[in-house]
């Protein structure tokens, strides 16, 4: 068989020669003949031009069974080295690597290399003034050939190429699919990662975000180093990913826990159901997670696997949570708690404690079930994040209602429904402790669209963990929203402190009415902005339905027209069901409204590549109608004439996308900058190779003014 093989070799060579003598065509190197490997030395182009560059490549035929060796050889063997012998002024520069495959070996040993046909490719430099009317290119290559054995390999090859400046250079189609093979497999270059990997315990960690969803149809998704004796290459990989970030976990190599590494680079391959594979090159630096602090600056953490990494992210949970207590969104409920705790101040302190727990099962077991559905969407493929109940006119609507009856409770105009708030006088004990429990619902139901400080790091990472971690993350959550009333539950010293019961309790409760009525006309706003002034119209009247089901289910009527009470409070219920069924409250998806202002333009993917591409500066605003931080930083540090001059003197267009609505295209940018809700500020450098600066979540006016500085 070997005997075979040789003779079919010379016969080729013997051809190849022929040809490089002019008997069939010019530009065609000899084949070196080799024992297990032959090489010829090729050009893409059939000649070269000054003053442009000529592809070539090393072109390498593997007999069955044997293999070269990648740049990263693996656990043994030897990268193909390449010697140049050029003219004077031409360069060449280094290999361009075709993807490799996976050599498994006995030993639990793991090799990358080539087997069959290769090209490894190379682009040379010709200058201007180059006068000959040939190109002699020379190049000595040495190799490691392997089998069952090893044996070292090389050989001399030349090449002669005819150079016209006259006429373009045209493909030599005898290479064409050889070239075209090896570009197939290289990284593209018009996604950018940003990439970072830190080492715990005995393994490294390689976390990647991606400016684009890369792996929304991964089915397989593999990363190989390009580093010699880095990994532990027969270990498994752990990986974890979301639409446009990756998180791969590996056993590190012995050599790499001795001598830690100052980078890791290599190749992630990214391969879909249907078997076609895209690459990507990464290039990672030993860092840290930076977190948003509540002043604003930036906190960098270190990054650690280990317990106390962890315990770091749910402090920033518990952190998070705590803040949302201020957020102006959730004051109106939090009001009511309040009067509940006032009324219950002179109880008995187990009860008291009781009740703290009801409100904080309430509140954390509504932000897990939320966090349990969102999370279990984006598993499904579902472009949403955080907030995305209040995308939904109907919910909206629904909250609309709710808010309403409360404010006509806690007026006086009516009295039903107080002992779901905890505020009632004439419940029993297990009816308190449920109002107390409902109250932390409606809490984080109203709390849910706001981000706090510290809040929108700890959510961007629990979006990339699995589910267990994750909904560890929202617990911690729940529990800093709920700490405040549980420290007034079970410390009688705070306790003591509030004030006891009264007729100033009548005033504070229809005070209370006043932020209720304000929040449902906010709501009934961001109706208007998802839908129409129609929609709004037909809340309104759902409204009057609510008031009147509300004072007819109150009488207590003991003749014949008790039934016909009841009867109307039927149909008010089928008059509110019935307009919330309305094709007018279907979610929508993309912006709300047409964004566009004197000083902003609606954001796009497409409008902010082209501002790149023409060396722009862009600040982007991805904002709600519905989130009550981003109105409030709108108003205060976005909307001053002194940002817009400044937007101006500088040259930044200001690009602001609408999230009201459910839009895939916004919540992508969301994910790729690993925030799962709005707001996010994200100021652009004109260079276009230079990432975002995303801004803190609560802005002022020196802080935007401060980053146009730095751009």
């Amino acid at each position: 068989m070997m005997k075979t093989e040789l003779i079919s070799k010379l016969i080729l060579a013997s051809i190849f020669v022929l040809g490089s003598t002019g008997v069939f065509a010019q530009g065609v190197s000899e084949v070196a003949i080799g024992e297990h490997v032959d090489a010829q030395l090729v050009a893409e182009t059939e000649h070269a031009v000054p003053g442009e560059s000529l592809w070539v490549a090393l072109r390498l035929d593997h007999m069955e069974h044997w293999h070269t060796y990648w740049k990263n050889p693996g656990d043994a063997g030897k990268p193909t080295v390449i010697s140049w012998q050029l003219p004077e002024g031409v360069q060449a520069g280094g290999i361009v690597w075709p993807l490799p495959k996976r050599f498994d070996l006995p030993a639990d040993l793991v090799d990358f290399g080539y087997t069959e046909e290769v090209f490894l490719l190379t682009e040379l430099s010709i200058p201007a003034s180059f006068a000959e009317e040939t190109l002699a290119i020379g190049a000595q290559a040495q190799w490691l050939e392997c089998e069952e054995i090893c044996i070292p390999g090389g050989a001399s090859v030349e090449l002669a190429i005819p150079v016209n400046s006259q006429t373009p250079p045209a493909i030599d189609n005898r290479w064409v699919d050889g070239f075209a093979s090896v570009r197939e497999t290289l990284p593209r270059a018009d996604i950018s990662l940003d990439a970072m990997f830190y080492m715990s315990e005995d393994s490294i960690n390689l976390l990647v975000q991606a400016t684009e969803s890369i792996f929304e149809n991964a089915a397989v998704t593999t990363f190989i180093s390009d580093t010699h004796r880095i990994l532990d290459y027969i270990s498994d990989q752990e990986i974890t990913t979301q639409l446009s970030s990756l998180q791969l976990s590996q056993r590190a190599h012995s050599r790499a826990l001795r001598e830690p590494p100052q980078r890791l680079g290599g190749l992630l391959i990214v391969e879909d159901a249907d078997g076609a594979k895209v690459t990507y090159e990464v290039e990672a630096e030993p860092g840290g997670v930076t977190l948003a602090a509540l002043d604003g600056s930036a906190v960098t953490a270190p990054v650690s696997a280990t317990d106390i990494g962890l315990l770091t992210v749910f402090l920033f949970a518990v952190a998070g949570g705590l803040i949302l207590n201020l957020m102006p969104c959730v004051f109106p409920v939090l009001a009511l708690k309040a009067m509940s705790l006032a009324k219950n101040s002179g109880a008995p302190v187990l009860e008291q404690r009781m009740h703290g727990l009801a409100y904080a099962a309430g509140v954390i077991l509504s932000f897990v079930i939320l966090a349990g559905v969102l999370l279990s969407l984006q598993a499904g493929g579902a472009l949403i994040g955080w907030g995305f109940q209040l995308q939904s006119p109907w919910f909206v609507a629904s909250l609309v209602f709710l808010f309403f009856l409360l404010g006509l409770a806690m007026s006086g105009v009516i009295e039903i429904g107080t002992g779901i708030m905890g505020v009632g006088s004439e419940l029993s004990e297990k009816e308190g402790y449920t109002g107390s429990f409902f109250t932390g619902v409606l809490a984080s139901v109203v709390a849910s669209p706001c981000t706090a400080p510290f809040m929108g790091a700890a959510l961007g990472f629990a979006f990339t963990q699995p589910m267990p971690i994750a909904l560890t993350v929202f617990v911690a959550l729940g529990l800093g929203m709920a700490l405040p009333f549980l420290l007034i539950s079970f410390i009688p010293a705070l306790a003591n402190k509030l004030p006891r019961p009264g007729s100033w309790m009548l005033t504070f409760r229809q005070f209370l009415a006043f932020p209720l009525y304000a929040t449902a006309v906010w709501l009934l706003w961001v109706l208007g902005r998802q839908t129409s002034v129609d929609a709004m119209a037909m809340v309104v009247l759902g409204c009057v339905f609510v008031a009147a089901a509300a004072c007819l289910y109150q009488r207590q009527s003991d003749s014949i027209w008790r039934y016909v009470e009841v009867a109307a409070v039927f149909v008010c219920i089928i008059g509110i069901a019935t307009l919330l069924s309305s094709p007018i409250f279907q979610p929508q998806q993309g912006p709300s409204v047409p964004v566009e202002g004197e000083n902003f333009e609606a954001y796009s993917d497409a409008r902010l590549a082209q501002l790149r591409d023409n060396g722009q500066p862009v600040f982007v605003n991805m904002t709600a109608s519905w989130c009550i931080t981003c109105l409030v930083n709108e108003r205060v540090a976005l909307s001053s004439d002194t940002i817009t001059k400044a937007l101006a003197d500088n040259g930044v267009t200001y690009l602001k996308g609408d999230w009201t609505n459910n839009d895939p295209a916004i919540t992508e940018v969301l994910k790729r900058y690993e925030t799962s809700g709005v707001p996010l500020y994200l100021m652009f450098p004109a260079d276009p190779s230079q990432p975002a600066e995303v801004l803190p979540q609560i802005l002022t006016e020196s802080i935007v003014l401060d980053a146009l500085e730095r751009i």
